[in-house]
């Protein structure tokens, strides 16, 4: 049986149990506030960094680790297995990927394979979970990229103030709906994020949020994740319990580079819809 380990990036947001019991190994991103620099999740807790977001005036920057960076780890790993199955955060919206393939080009002799997850957050997660369960690269490789296109976000903004920093929407718009107290709902699919629905308040866009993820129903999988938010992440994983008895839900924070994009406040799930033949005639019953 060939030996192999599965490696990603700190935007997965791997639980630690997950870590440990599966090994897989995080390489992180690097957050800057100003000329401070802090290795996401190393340097600086998910906490500390929410706090800091709280306080600036300015937005941190963050950057994808380094082709040298990845190829340590590579290299580190070819002396303890066969191969590695690298999974990252889309290319679309990171560079993390690029630096993943140059660092597996310079480590001859080796193989890695560097696979675009399209998503971001625990969806990455669960590839990478799901890739360290298979009993072979082949089947690792064939297992996440059956489930690359069935991987769905759907996030919840508390303020469109972050993405305003950042330059996704102008002031205007970020004004406007700060005064109307709109709450934006997002949906990342193949990598491309687009705007659903914007609500009035948070006590109905919470609903709304479910409502939306259960029309994807049949999942393989679902988490909840938040941005300081965790009493609203318990109350959408009690309203999926309720729609979607079948599955555990898994409930995970938000880390520093995307909660450096959606700010405090935010919920989110994250999602793998069912293979086709799942469900199929139950769907077409509808």
């Amino acid at each position: 049986m060939t030996r192999f380990r599965v490696v990603t990036d700190s935007t997965s947001d791997v639980p630690a149990g997950w870590r440990e019991r599966f090994g897989i190994t995080v390489v992180p991103l690097t957050v800057h506030f100003g000329q401070e620099s802090f290795e996401d999740g190393v340097d600086l807790t998910n906490e500390e960094f929410f706090g800091r977001l709280k306080r600036t005036d300015t937005l941190p920057t963050t950057s994808a680790p380094s082709p040298g960076a990845f190829a340590d780890v590579y290299r580190r790993l070819s002396a303890e297995c066969d191969g590695v199955v690298s999974i990252h955060i889309s290319s679309t919206l990171s560079a993390t990927l690029e630096a993943a393939r140059l660092g597996a080009e310079s480590v001859e002799g080796f193989p890695v394979h560097v696979v675009d997850s399209r998503s971001l957050t625990m969806s990455v997660a669960y590839l990478c979970r799901v890739a360290a369960e298979a009993s072979s690269m082949e089947e690792a490789l064939q297992r996440v990229g059956e489930r690359v296109p069935r991987q769905r976000i759907l996030a919840l903004l508390d303020t469109l103030r972050y993405v305003e920093m950042g330059g996704r929407v102008s002031r205007a718009q970020a004004m406007i709906g700060t005064m109307l107290d709109l709450k934006p709902i997002l949906r990342l699919a193949d990598g491309e994020i687009k705007g659903v629905d914007r609500v009035r308040t948070r006590s109905r866009a919470i609903p709304r949020l479910v409502e939306l993820l259960c029309r994807d129903a049949p999942l393989e999988y679902v988490a909840v994740m938040h941005a300081e938010a965790a009493e609203d992440a318990a109350q959408i994983r009690s309203l999926l319990a309720e729609r979607l008895p079948e599955l555990e839900i898994e409930i995970g924070q938000t880390g520093a580079v995307l909660g450096t994009h959606v700010g405090p406040g935010s919920v989110g799930m994250a999602y793998v819809r069912a293979h086709p033949q799942v469900g199929s005639e139950s769907r077409a019953g509808r």
